[in-house]
């Protein structure tokens, strides 16, 4: 027992040492502080440990094969990353490429509400994995598994982010990638700033084209049909002050009180249950307007895109997107948006098709949990507001805007681009 003891001890950091020989002859209180520090050095060393067995198993020997493809994400969750992993699986397969997936949703708390379209992979298979999350998740997953599913397998990390300079403790996880995906360019500036040269960052948008374009369904969501109907919809786990939804309120608001139609308003919200604080807020200050409807029913991905075919116009006044997914979810659905622009929408926004509001650039505040430095969008709300009284009186500029979305030829609208972009891709050609 004392030669463990002896051993612990050694293998503490000099300062915690100094720190437990003045503790000695304290009160109880400093000893319990004293084995405090010893249970978590000793958490950190297991932890660091793990880390250091996934990392060697996620390191490739030599030349690997490339099929199946194994997309590790949040496939059974509804949520915008489960989205994307799912839409990932289904280009793979549209491409011709076997698929795998492996669905994580429970390890970071989402419920599995969606049932994989994939089977999991099998223990012999190789191929490659795509880990459609980000590196503090890649991380922790790839600790808790040591890292075996990596093993023999070619990585791609799939990652997204929203500003310009990412955390620095996404610094780590390129240690167990051979490359990194993105949806967007904006989001692959930031990676490739702070990327290993070894590392390719590669931008590759998600294939929205596989999305079906369903009729709209006014009557299943009691709107008017006499009224131009606009559509904000966000999850505020993505953040409340990233997707800016009080700027949107007041947009359509001002609008409304310039344009020469009546509209509506539906604000669909997800996430509603786990920040009350912030809903409470929102309808309080829509409470005594009529035009207004907040949305908060848990919708499927059918009936989301039913809601966005339903709306006339999609208003987003985000601070930064990673990618975008509802508005170019309203381009494929031949819906005119207005939006910042600012971020990787304007990447997809095609201007016969789409409206960008002026902005600038403010430093992130308010939204330490995630976002903590760095500059985002902040969108002019009257410069909004003019645009999108605008389209909501002139019924043949939103016509012409509509007709121009079928002409938009970003690569995630375009099955033979996407497929094609996807073949060429190491290590998939």
């Amino acid at each position: 027992m004392k030669s463990r003891l002896l051993q612990i001890w050694r293998r503490l950091p000099t300062p915690m040492r100094r720190w437990a020989h003045v503790t000695i002859g304290l009160p109880r209180a400093g000893l319990d502080r004293l084995g405090e520090a010893v249970a978590e050095h000793q958490r950190r060393e297991a932890a660091n440990a793990a880390l250091r067995r996934a990392l060697r198993n996620a390191r490739p020997k030599g030349r690997l094969p490339t099929a199946p493809v194994t997309i590790i994400g949040f496939h059974g969750a509804v949520h915008g990353l489960g989205e994307g992993a799912r839409m990932l699986a289904r280009g793979f397969a549209d491409a011709g490429v076997p698929v795998r997936a492996l669905d994580l949703s429970a390890s970071v708390g989402f419920a599995a509400e969606i049932a994989p379209a994939f089977p999991p992979p099998e223990a012999h298979e190789r191929g490659v994995v795509i880990s459609h999350i980000n590196p503090p998740e890649l991380l922790r997953w790839a600790s808790a598994t040591e890292g075996r599913l990596l093993q023999g397998r070619r990585h791609i990390g799939y990652w997204a982010w929203e500003l310009q300079e990412t955390p620095s403790d996404w610094r780590p996880a390129f240690d167990f990638v051979d490359e990194v995906w993105t949806p967007s360019a904006f989001a692959a500036d930031a990676i490739r700033r702070v990327a290993p040269k070894r590392v390719k960052v590669t931008p590759v948008p998600y294939p929205l084209y596989l999305n079906p374009r369903p009729a709209p369904d006014r009557k299943r969501f009691g709107l008017p049909d006499d009224r131009v109907v606009v559509l904000v919809a966000f999850d505020l786990r993505s953040t409340a002050e990233r997707k800016n939804p009080r700027a949107a309120l007041r947009a359509f608001q001002e609008a409304a009180s310039r344009a020469s139609r009546p509209a509506t308003l539906v604000c669909k919200i997800v996430g509603a249950d786990l920040y009350p604080e912030i809903l409470d807020a929102l309808a309080s200050e829509v409470a005594h307007d009529p035009s207004i409807r907040l949305l908060t029913d848990n919708l499927s991905a059918h009936d989301m895109a039913v809601l966005t075919a339903s709306s006339d116009i999609v208003l987003s006044l985000h601070r930064s997107e990673g990618y975008g997914l509802l508005l170019a979810e309203a381009i494929w659905l031949g819906k005119p948006t207005v939006a910042t622009g600012w971020s990787s929408n304007v990447e997809f926004t095609d201007p016969a098709s789409g409206v960008l509001v002026d902005y600038r650039l403010i430093p992130v505040e308010g939204d330490g949990v995630i976002y903590r430095s760095g500059e985002w969008a902040d969108a002019n709300v009257d410069d909004a507001a003019e645009k999108l009284a605008r389209l909501i009186s002139d019924d043949a500029w939103r016509r012409s805007l509509a007709d121009a979305t079928e002409r938009n030829d970003h690569v995630s609208f375009n099955r033979d681009a996407w497929t094609t972009m996807i073949r060429t891709l190491a290590p998939l050609n």
